[in-house]
């Protein structure tokens, strides 16, 4: 009889700890530091609506309980510092090109810049779903393990373009010599090499005196970039080269994301996602009118030949191919490849129902 009262209490006291526990869960307060590069407007960078609408929808969805600070324009740290303030967890979260995270910690990353991989910002948003692309998902669980960081998404920025204050780019040839601006992304750098071009590494809140005062011929960058930090002032000509899909990746400290109970993790997921519509409806609209503002801005822009563009794929892309299956190994490679197959083999199919 004692042994039942005694087994009758035990089970009433963890049914008590455990609603405390809940309730105390249910009333605590966390807060959420996001820092981005890019100016803070959420109408001309897709990357400031995408954490404008992120930081509503969350703080609404949890009912209050996510504080989200936003640090636009490099406030905190450039893409770089934040990455690694990220994996310290000094702030919980960063917006930044894929490439820096693979040249600060993870290599791998690396294969989602190489050249001339996507159709459409649709195709490459298929890709790069690290919740429903089994490739990424597996690649976002490696990451997480060695580095304590999760990929909350990778996102298609838009297309990256050439442009230098030397001459038109009409052809791979016209690349010869020129000193161009890359990021610290080494796929990048390699696609300028094949053209014949040296590609100089320098931070983009740097970028605009560089152009100005002639340190670099040129640059490689977004329209909306290219629009945003006024380029177009110190630029001439603009060759839509298309070589290169601009990825995006939020980065989140994984011991905080895991901190989160369960219901709060849901809300920051589902925040991420409506986000993440706003971001891609934005990125394409800003690349739609982006060219009329660069004509009326002065900027000489060149469309490449059907000829002319292949002749820049055919330079580029075996080139970088064969560096990454040195780096990466050509299984990775290969693999990484069949799934943009797969993806555009999908939208083909769906096209036909």
């Amino acid at each position: 009889m004692k042994k039942g009262k005694f087994i009758l209490s035990l089970m009433l006291f963890l049914i008590a700890s455990t609603s405390l526990m809940y309730a105390a869960d249910a009333e605590k307060q966390y807060t959420l530091k996001f820092s981005w590069a890019d100016p803070a407007d959420p109408l001309k960078q897709s990357t400031s609506a995408y954490a404008l609408v992120f930081q509503q929808e969350l703080e609404r969805l949890s009912g209050g309980r996510i504080k989200v600070e936003l640090y636009p324009a490099g406030q905190i740290g450039d893409q770089r510092s934040s990455t690694e303030q990220v994996a310290r967890g000094t702030i919980e979260m960063t917006n930044i090109s894929s490439g820096v995270l693979a040249s600060l910690y993870f290599p791998k990353l690396e294969v989602l810049d190489m050249p001339f991989l996507f159709s459409s910002r649709e195709h490459a948003s298929r890709v790069l779903d690290v919740q429903r692309n089994l490739f990424m998902a597996q690649l976002n669980d490696e990451l997480i393990k060695q580095t304590g960081i999760r990929l909350l998404n990778v996102v298609p920025f838009g297309p990256r373009h050439l442009t230098n204050n030397v001459r038109r780019i009409k052809t791979p040839a016209d690349v010869k010599g020129l000193k161009i601006r890359t990021m610290e992304i080494v796929p990048h750098q390699k696609l300028i090499e094949s053209m014949g071009g040296t590609p100089v590494p320098i931070p983009f809140l740097e970028l605009y005196t560089a152009l100005q005062t002639r340190v670099v011929d040129g640059e490689e960058n977004t329209i909306q970039n290219i629009i945003a930090q006024n380029f177009f002032e110190v630029q001439k000509y603009l060759t839509i080269s298309n070589h290169v899909m601009g990825v995006g990746a939020t980065l989140i400290n994984e011991k905080w994301y895991r901190s989160l109970p369960d219901d709060l993790r849901a809300a920051l997921l589902e925040a991420d996602h409506v986000a993440q519509m706003v971001y891609n409806g934005l990125a394409q609209i800003l690349d739609a009118t982006g060219m009329e503002t660069l004509k009326q801005k002065g900027m000489d822009i060149y469309y490449p030949t059907p000829a002319e563009y292949k002749a820049f794929q055919d330079v580029a892309i075996p080139y970088v191919r064969k560096y990454m299956e040195q780096r990466l190994g050509a299984k990775f490679v290969s693999d990484f490849l069949k799934s943009i197959q797969d993806a555009s083999a999908g939208i083909k199919a769906e096209a036909k129902k």
